[in-house]
């Protein structure tokens, strides 16, 4: 059987990548100048021990720990709130990852079609239902609700579908893509109070990694689902074959699953699961349907050593079955998890 081998321009071209890791580190470097004195020190995002040891830097700016009882890696001290809003809300990597969003889904790329056949599968699971409420958190200009909403209305004509969509954005979320969305300015943690029990499906895509308490934002979530209702999202896997290849002080193509003042905590397929779990949700599925892992070691060769650089001299078709045995055995670097709110 032949296997498709993906190539990174499928996501964005080279020279995009590569001015955004450039801009990424100018940007972190900026705001680790101007808060660093600020950054306070936490527990382990994951397993909340306050045991934990210090590993190499970022970039010999941002202080990294792994913890000594769960092996989690996260940024420690963490960015503080006036930190995280002033990065997204005014430095230029977003606003040039923003644009590359934007083109993607206007060319509707496989990776978003993937998102919405799982969203769609879920769907299926309660297409009795008459309202059917879905909310997207970090929903950035709603591109991608837009997309879900014209494949909602196509695929199950008879439910009225309620889309909305949360952001700390202010710039992305006033300029909709759709003005049949509703998207509002603000944090998940502080809408769950006034919306308990309302949502059936809440998305949010690579997003727990940025966030400072991890466990008060899920927390949230299961507050705003209905009982029985699902939370689908993605997440990079640091155990992933990309991540373990080029490491987060390396020049790289994607940002690694440690990426300050981005990605501040470091999911694994191992970890996630023990996240869900303590935090009342059962798990449906945790998968790795990367596409990208060999292509990235690849355009990135000079980054990686040993085995991993050895992949690079392999054949378009052994490359596309060693991408497909990554994903089968969940060791891809991108990870998307489905999570039921128990009943």
């Amino acid at each position: 059987m032949k296997y498709k081998y993906y190539d990174f321009s499928d996501n964005r071209s080279e020279v995009e990548a590569k001015k955004i890791f450039e801009q990424r580190i100018k940007d972190a470097t900026h705001i680790y100048e101007k808060y660093s004195e600020n950054f306070k020190r936490r527990n382990c995002p994951v397993c909340d021990s306050s045991k934990c040891e210090s590993i190499d830097k970022f970039h010999d700016m941002y202080g990294i720990d792994k913890c000594n009882h769960c092996s989690s890696v996260f940024v420690n001290p963490v960015p503080n709130i006036n930190a995280l809003s002033d990065y997204y809300e005014n430095c230029l990597c977003n606003r040039q990852l923003s644009n590359v969003i934007r083109k993607r889904y206007d060319n509707d790329d496989f990776i978003n079609d993937d998102r919405l056949v799982y969203i769609t599968d879920i769907i299926n699971d309660i297409k009795h239902k008459k309202v059917i409420k879905i909310l997207e958190i970090g929903c950035n200009n709603g591109a991608f609700l837009s997309k879900l909403r014209q494949c909602c209305e196509q695929s199950f004509p008879q439910i009225l579908f309620e889309l909305s969509g949360v952001d700390i954005d202010k710039a992305a979320v006033s300029n909709s893509v759709d003005s049949k969305l509703n998207l509002f300015y603000g944090l998940a943690e502080n809408i769950s109070k006034e919306r308990q029990n309302e949502y059936d499906i809440v998305v949010h895509f690579e997003l727990v990694e940025h966030l400072i308490n991890p466990k008060d934002f899920v927390k949230s979530i299961y507050d705003m689902l209905i009982d029985g209702g699902k939370m689908m999202f993605t997440t990079p896997n640091i155990n992933g074959f990309d991540n373990q290849a080029i490491g987060y002080n390396n020049t790289r193509y994607l940002a690694h699953a440690i990426f300050p003042p981005m990605h501040l905590n470091a999911f694994s397929t191992t970890n996630i699961s023990h996240f869900l779990i303590s935090n009342g949700f059962s798990i449906d599925s945790v998968l790795t349907p990367g596409r990208l892992d060999v292509d990235m070691v690849t355009k990135c060769s000079s980054e990686s050593s040993g085995v991993f650089k050895d992949v690079t001299s392999l054949n378009e078709g052994n490359k596309a079955l060693l991408q497909q045995l990554i994903v089968d055995l969940k060791v891809s670097s991108h990870m998307q998890c489905i999570a039921s709110k128990n009943l």
